[in-house]
C-alpha cells in the first residue's frame, strides 16, 4: 500500500500536427495526436493552460528536435481578431506548434519538463510569459543516474514574441534558464510547475536535494528528500532563489514532493500548501503548509494512513485546492477502502485537519490511482482523472465528476480512455476548463495512446 505503483513512470523520468478532431468514447474528442520526434514531442504529463484566446500551452516529457522534450500550443480554432503567435485567427481546426525544444546539457539548457506551466506577464515587456521547470537538464556536473550525469533540473522562462507585447524575438518564443539546480542543500529534480504572486515570485518544489534525510532513487545515491523554494522577481530579474523548506523524511516530516504548490501568496493567503508522496508519521506521505515569511516554519496538516488499513487514502501525488470556506481538496494515488486512491476534503483543525474521503476509488469501471488533483465546476461538482482502470482498454484511465452528497460523494465516469491507437491512455494530468473557448468542456492531455502511441490532447464532452 504504502509503495507507489507509479514507479513505472518515476523510473522513466529519472534517467506539429492538425487533425480533425473525433470521437474516441462517449465525450471524449481527440484534438491533436502527438506526432514521432522530431517533429514533435511526446509524453505529455501536464495539465493544459490557456490564454485570452482559449488557446491552451503543456509541456512534453520526451521527443523534439533534441530529444529532451518541449513547450507546445495547441492553437483553438474559430477565432476571430487578434491572436498569439503562432496562432492565427479562423483556424477550422485544434493545430499544435512546438514552441520550443529543450537542448539537454550540453548547452546548460534543460531536459525532460512534466511540470504544468504558469503564466506571468505583471511587469513591463513580459506579457504572455510562460514559466515551468524541468526534471533533468541545466548544470552538467550535478545529479547521476546509473552512472551519468544527467542534471539536476531548471526552472526556465518561455517570452511570447516581442511584437506581442513579450520578452522574445519577432514572431520568436525565446527560452531562458532562470535557475539551475545543484543537488545537495540545493534543490534536484523539480517535477511540478510553479506559483506565481503579484510580486513576480515563483514558488515551487523539487522532488529531491536539500540535504537532509535519506531517499534514493533507482540507480542512485541518496539525493535528500526534497524542497520547497522561491525565485525572487523584481528588477534586476535575476531571480534569486531561497530555500524555503528542506524535507527531513522519516517520521516526523514528509518526503518527495511531487505536487505544485497553492495558492497566491502576497495580499492574499501568507501559506503554501502542498503533498509530499512519501515518509510522515505512516510512511505514507503528509499534507503540509509554509508559511511565507519569517523563517517558513512547516506544519503537518494531515499525515496519510492514519486509519487502519489506509482507508484515509496514502501517497499523495497530487496538487491541492481550496473552496471558499478554506477546506482543502486533492486525492491520493493508493489507499481508500477499495485500494486504488481517494479524493479527499480537509478541513481547517488542529492540527491535524479533519479529511473527510469523498470517494474510495475501487480499481474497476470506476478507474483508479489518480495522481492528477481536481477542479471545481459548476454547482460545486469536482473533476480529475485516473491514471489507470475504466471500461475502456481496461487499464487507460479516466475522467471522472464528482457530485456533493454524503459523504460518499457520488462518481461519474464521463471518459474511460481507450489507449492506441483511437485514444490516448494513462492521464497522469488533470483537466481543465477553457472559458474562451467553451464554459463546460473539459481539457486534458495524455502519457501515452493516440494514433502514434505517444500520447494525445482531449476534451470532453
Amino acid at each position: 500500500m504504502k509503495k507507489s505503483m507509479l514507479n513505472l513512470f518515476c523510473l522513466a523520468v529519472f534517467a506539429a500536427s492538425l487533425v480533425s478532431a473525433r470521437s474516441a468514447w462517449a465525450g471524449d474528442t481527440v484534438l491533436d495526436n502527438f506526432a514521432l520526434p522530431p517533429a514533435d514531442g511526446n509524453n505529455s504529463y501536464s495539465t493544459p493552460i490557456n490564454d485570452k484566446f482559449g488557446n491552451l500551452y503543456g509541456t512534453s516529457s520526451q521527443g523534439g528536435a533534441h530529444g529532451y522534450g518541449t513547450v507546445w500550443v495547441l492553437c483553438a480554432p474559430g477565432v476571430s481578431g487578434a491572436d498569439l503567435f503562432p496562432c492565427t485567427a479562423g483556424l477550422l481546426n485544434w493545430t499544435e506548434f512546438v514552441l520550443y525544444s529543450f537542448k539537454g546539457l550540453a548547452p546548460n539548457d534543460g531536459a525532460n519538463p512534466y511540470s504544468t506551466l504558469v503564466f506571468n506577464g505583471l511587469y513591463g515587456g513580459r506579457a504572455f510569459t510562460l514559466y515551468g521547470t524541468t526534471y533533468n537538464g541545466g548544470n552538467p556536473k550535478s545529479c547521476g543516474a546509473n552512472g551519468a550525469l544527467v542534471g539536476c533540473g531548471t526552472v526556465f522562462e518561455l517570452c511570447a514574441p516581442s511584437n506581442y507585447g513579450g520578452c522574445g524575438g519577432v514572431n520568436l518564443w525565446k527560452e531562458k534558464v532562470l535557475h539551475r539546480f545543484l543537488g545537495g542543500k540545493d534543490g534536484a529534480h523539480p517535477f511540478a510547475g510553479l506559483v506565481t504572486d503579484k510580486a513576480s515570485d515563483l514558488f515551487g518544489t523539487t522532488v529531491y536535494g536539500g540535504g537532509f534525510g535519506t531517499c534514493i532513487p533507482s540507480g542512485s545515491s541518496n539525493l535528500f528528500c526534497g524542497t520547497v523554494f522561491k525565485l525572487k522577481g523584481q528588477s534586476p530579474w535575476t531571480f534569486p532563489e531561497t530555500i524555503e523548506h528542506r524535507f527531513k523524511g522519516g517520521t516526523t516530516d514528509g518526503a518527495n514532493p511531487y505536487s505544485a504548490l497553492c495558492c497566491n501568496t502576497i495580499y492574499a493567503i501568507p501559506y503554501l500548501y502542498g503533498t509530499a508522496v512519501n515518509a510522515g508519521a505512516n510512511n505514507a506521505g503528509i499534507a503540509y503548509r509554509i508559511k511565507n515569511s519569517g523563517a517558513f516554519p512547516e506544519t503537518i496538516l494531515y499525515n496519510f494512513c492514519s486509519v487502519s488499513g489506509c482507508i484515509d487514502g496514502a501517497n499523495p501525488y497530487a496538487d491541492v485546492i481550496f473552496d471558499g470556506a478554506g477546506n482543502l481538496y486533492s486525492t491520493t494515488l493508493q489507499g481508500g477502502s477499495g485500494g486504488f486512491g481517494i479524493a479527499y476534503e480537509l478541513s481547517p483543525a488542529g492540527p491535524p485537519w479533519t479529511e473527510t474521503v469523498l470517494y474510495s476509488f475501487l480499481g474497476t469501471s470506476d478507474g483508479g490511482n489518480p495522481a492528477a488533483g481536481l477542479v471545481f465546476g459548476p454547482s460545486g461538482n469536482l473533476y480529475g482523472t485516473t491514471l489507470y482502470y475504466g471500461t475502456g482498454c481496461g487499464t487507460c484511465g479516466t475522467v471522472y465528476k464528482l457530485t456533493p452528497a454524503g459523504p460518499p460523494w457520488n462518481e461519474t465516469v464521463i471518459n474511460s480512455f481507450l489507449g492506441p491507437a483511437s485514444d490516448g491512455d494513462y492521464p497522469f494530468g488533470g483537466v481543465t476548463f477553457d472559458p474562451p473557448v467553451s464554459t463546460f468542456e473539459l481539457y486534458g492531455a495524455t502519457v501515452g495512446g493516440g494514433g502514434n502511441s505517444v500520447g494525445i490532447v482531449y476534451s470532453v464532452p
